[in-house]
């Protein structure tokens, strides 16, 4: 993916171009963790709990030999990350 050049306001704010809100799946209201690693600031997109749940059902088959997992007790451990 190409450089992308943004600028810092006056109020510390910083515009993600539209093709990195797009690919990270941003939208207005969308939250953000963001960290300092190395000089780079590092933007990933927060998960919902229940987001996470939604995309994961149906991911395993039914004669998978994973073992069943409750997702309530999934939703548990995420908050608690």
């Amino acid at each position: 993916m190409p450089l992308s050049r943004s600028v810092v306001d006056q109020k510390g704010r910083i515009i993600l171009p539209k093709r990195l809100r797009s690919g990270l799946g941003l939208m207005e209201g969308s939250q953000v963790s963001v960290e300092l690693e190395d000089e780079r600031l590092i933007v990933s997109k927060i998960m919902d709990p229940d987001e996470f749940i939604r995309d994961m059902e149906g991911f395993i088959k039914d004669d998978s030999t994973l073992p069943l997992v409750d997702p309530l007790s999934l939703k548990r451990i995420w908050e608690k990350a």
